[in-house]
């Protein structure tokens, strides 16, 4: 069996799932399967210095394009899957994979499954384990060949970083496709993160939908304080104003991996778990014990957040003396 994994860059930089995807081709494989990363960036470096794991690289560069768009990556990538004829396609849950696994899926008639977890092999199928209902139900589907699968970013470990040997590279100059496509890039509007870097905090305490209003977050504020925290904030806690952008965790915010995350109120939608799934301790506080926070806490407490941390800062405060 042959299996494409998508990888991406943007900005002269290899996204961190790329790896995870050339993680779930080999476990989605056995021996002899082969494994070719697909890539399409602006440069050509960071995926020859990093997607060794892969046997192959089929990789699409065009220098004068900061970010490749959905449309013009989902070209390349049609072009990679008629001549590389593969059984299986993985495609990372991201802002370009939600708009190129279902054009490839359109256009092959191949079955497409979305937000997976698992992948096992079956025979001459695929059995996988997929999230629905924004993760609180896990579906477990069997998938005939070839298929196009849609993986949730952090379900898998990363694969090794090492280089690709040249005489494994395929390249090819995406210039052209990029000049042709109707989508351009007219400029990319960042958040300063100069003031709040939670990627290097070792603590953080998040709240979500379940804080309730702006106001009480200060409850959460003060427990931060204790701990020596940072506080963050899901999505839609920062679409509501009740935080600014740069305390977002998630997909459209931060990726972080503190020593302790405790998520007040968080749901834990997929978009959120991509952003601290690796975190090294989580403490998930949520009155649904169905939420999907729980799929990847460690702790997880089904009370009120308010008694708890109103308890848990007094009793911090009484420890610590103050």
């Amino acid at each position: 069996m042959r299996i494409v994994a998508c990888t991406e860059g943007s900005f002269g930089k290899l996204e961190p799932f790329s790896l995870e995807m050339i993680a779930a081709a080999r476990g989605a494989g056995v021996a002899g399967d082969e494994v070719v990363a697909f890539f399409a960036g602006q440069e050509l470096e960071p995926a020859i210095a990093n997607l060794g794991a892969a046997d192959r690289l089929v990789a699409a560069s065009a220098g004068n394009a900061e970010l490749i768009a959905a449309e013009s990556y989902a070209r390349l990538l049609r072009d990679t899957v008629a001549a590389e004829e593969p059984d299986l396609v993985l495609v990372p849950y991201s802002a370009n994979g939600l708009d190129v696994a279902g054009d490839l899926a359109a256009r092959t008639g191949w079955p497409l499954v979305s937000y997976v977890n698992e992948i096992r092999r079956d025979g001459d199928r695929l059995t996988v384990v997929a999230q629905v209902y924004g993760g609180k139900i896990l579906a477990e589907c069997s998938v005939p060949l070839p298929a196009i699968l849609m993986v949730n970013p952090g379900a898998f470990a990363e694969a090794e970083r090492r280089a690709v040997d040249a005489s494994k590279v395929q390249h090819s100059d995406a210039t052209a496709v990029v000049a042709e496509g109707k989508v351009r890039l007219v400029g990319v509007d960042v958040p300063s993160y100069d003031s709040v870097d939670l990627t290097t905090a070792e603590r953080i305490v998040c709240v979500g939908r379940g804080i309730g209003d702006e106001a009480s977050i200060d409850i959460a504020r003060g427990l931060a304080d204790i701990l020596g925290a940072e506080i963050a904030g899901s999505r839609p806690v920062v679409d509501s104003g009740w935080l600014p952008k740069v305390r977002q965790v998630g997909k459209s915010g931060q990726k972080v991996k503190p020593k302790l995350y405790l998520a007040l109120g968080v749901s834990g939608a997929p978009e959120h778990l991509e952003g601290m799934s690796k975190s090294d301790l989580i403490i998930a506080v949520n009155t649904d014990p169905k939420a999907p926070i729980f799929n990847v806490a460690h702790f997880g407490a089904t009370c009120d957040l308010f008694d708890l941390v109103a308890n848990l800062s007094e009793r911090l405060q009484a420890a610590s003396g103050r």
